[in-house]
């Protein structure tokens, strides 16, 4: 049966899977209750005798007229009339969460300004009116069928009926699920208007001592609940009944609804990941985001080679379905990000060096182990803009990653991307001597050394070289400052040419320096002294 969140005792909502309502001397009874939610009165008890039962008796139908059952139903008769009472209450449930949160929550003209905003309502709610509205015909379908029931009756039916809108329905709800409780214990505790709202609503004797999150956990519960009662019907229908088969029919098309269910799960889970890395990682592409890619593994490692960092970097693999993103550890964070709902992320801790594709891997080297050389790997990697294939080399470093493990799944990915099914033999066990890799020294000081010093001449390179000048800023600024005499045809073409490329400006004499305006030897100048503080 199916799990609740919490205990539901004094609750004046039954639980999904009960069978008897109960009620206390003075108070309507569940059968009662359900005749009064369709709008037609029950039957008045001719003595006080028969107010006496405090449950719904085996032999009593939900039927809207005041004609007695008969007094006693078939097993099949039982569970149908089961499966019929939990639907009830489930509808009677969304009916809660839509008209006591909400609508509510959505109406316009709220002193104060809205409680929250629209987007949070879309993110806590999700598709809770669509599974409202396929169970509420479900629900009356049910009732037709217990109050004119015969053997003959096709439960099974009923679910197939309504099987394509279940997959619509559900999935979008039930895969956000965790999304819509993060946000409502966020919103309950950033806006104190929203908690007080909550307070008073979830008092109210129509939520059963129950809080929003544990009554919108009944959508993820049910479709698993229908699927027992289901199976217990079939065991009670004949072989020669006809809803036997329409019964495995449903039984199975609920199973593929909660397939579709998982699947979506994990897509959405997949994508997550994906918007997860961008965030992490400074500078990272937009086209990583795609709708068939999804994250394999992730492993931590140290550079040993020249590229595609410099030694020692630590560097980070995203191993993707079909490419292979590789990142630095940054040295310098620089700020957070804040979303338009509020919510603040961490600084990106990576700096991104580059996009491959895993067609580019040619081989993979499993490095043997020796005293200069510990859980190495290197990557033969052939770029279309390189003529010779070039050596990326990395030290797993992370305790969880096992090299061999790491190295099959990394060959497993590169061989679905290039169609080929011999993953394994894409790795070769290879002398770390043969191709000049070592691992010796990585942590010691004057590695550590060597490495500042190597990147404080390449900032100090880049500070001086006039390579790093935008060459359109230069134009801009002698396009505006040049006068109509400047712009002859003969000369404005000579002077833009020489100035096309900024590797050539230190080339031009001084003398010739002469006939630009004055005003942009201001200019150029002052540029000239920026220059020093691009990076």
């Amino acid at each position: 049966m199916e799990v609740s969140l919490g205990s539901l005792e004094g609750s004046d909502w039954p639980s999904d899977s009960e069978v008897t309502v109960r009620a206390g001397p003075g108070q309507v009874s569940g059968q009662e209750r359900w005749e009064l939610y369709e709008g037609v009165a029950p039957a008045a008890p001719t003595d006080h005798k028969e107010r006496q039962p405090n449950r719904v008796t085996e032999n009593t139908k939900p039927s809207k007229s005041s004609t007695p059952a008969p007094q006693k139903q078939s097993a099949r008769w039982q569970v149908s009339k089961e499966l019929y009472q939990t639907e009830s209450n489930y509808v009677d449930i969304l009916a809660t969460v839509l008209q006591l949160f909400k609508h509510p929550l959505e109406k316009e003209g709220q002193v104060g300004g809205p409680i929250l905003a629209q987007e949070e309502i879309k993110t806590i709610f999700g598709s809770i009116p669509d599974i409202y509205e396929v169970h509420t015909r479900i629900k009356a379908d049910l009732e037709e069928l217990v109050i004119d029931w015969s053997e003959d009756k096709s439960v099974g039916d009923i679910i197939l009926k309504y099987s394509k809108e279940l997959v619509k329905a559900y999935p979008p709800f039930v895969n956000f699920f965790e999304m819509s409780k993060e946000t409502i214990v966020r919103c309950e505790k950033q806006k104190p208007r929203f908690h007080a709202f909550l307070k008073i609503n979830q008092a109210k004797p129509e939520c059963g001592r129950q809080t929003l999150v544990e009554l919108l956990i009944r959508p993820v519960q049910r479709l698993p609940s229908v699927a027992l009662l289901l199976n217990d019907i079939k065991k009670h229908t004949a072989d020669d009944n006809p809803d036997k088969v329409m019964l495995e029919k449903a039984i199975e098309s609920l199973k593929e609804v909660m397939t579709h269910i998982n699947e979506d799960k994990r897509k959405t889970e997949g994508q997550k990941q994906i918007f997860d890395v961008v965030y992490e990682v400074d500078g990272c592409p937009a086209n990583l985001l795609s709708s068939h890619r999804s994250l394999v593994q992730r492993a931590e490692t140290i550079a040993l080679g020249d590229q595609p960092c410099d030694r020692g970097e630590h560097v980070t693999l995203f191993l993707f379905n079909d490419c292979l993103e590789i990142a630095r550890k940054r040295h310098k964070v620089i700020s957070t990000f804040k979303s338009p709902l509020g919510q603040t992320r961490p600084p990106a801790q990576l700096k991104h060096i580059a996009l491959m594709p895993l067609s580019q891997i040619r081989r993979v080297l499993d490095l043997q182990e020796t005293e200069e050389c510990h859980n190495a790997f290197a990557l033969v990697v052939h770029p279309p803009t390189e003529q010779e294939n070039l050596l990326f080399s990395f030290q797993l470093t992370g305790e969880d990653t096992v090299k061999s493990a790491w190295l099959k799944t990394l060959c497993r990915q590169v061989a679905n991307t290039i169609c080929r099914a011999d993953a394994e033999d894409l790795i070769q066990c290879t002398d770390p001597e043969s191709v000049q890799v070592s691992t010796k020294d990585m942590d010691s000081t004057l590695s550590r050394a060597s490495r500042v010093i190597k990147k404080t001449s390449k900032k100090v390179t880049r500070a001086f070289s006039f390579t790093k000048t935008p060459k359109r800023v230069i134009q801009r600024a002698f396009m505006n400052s040049s006068t109509p005499d400047d712009k002859s045809p003969g000369s404005g073409s000579e002077m833009r040419g020489r100035l096309g490329s900024s590797s050539t400006l230190s080339a031009i004499h001084s003398p010739s320096m002469v006939n630009l305006p004055s005003m942009f030897e201001r200019k150029y100048h002052t540029f000239s002294r920026s220059t020093t503080h691009l990076i």
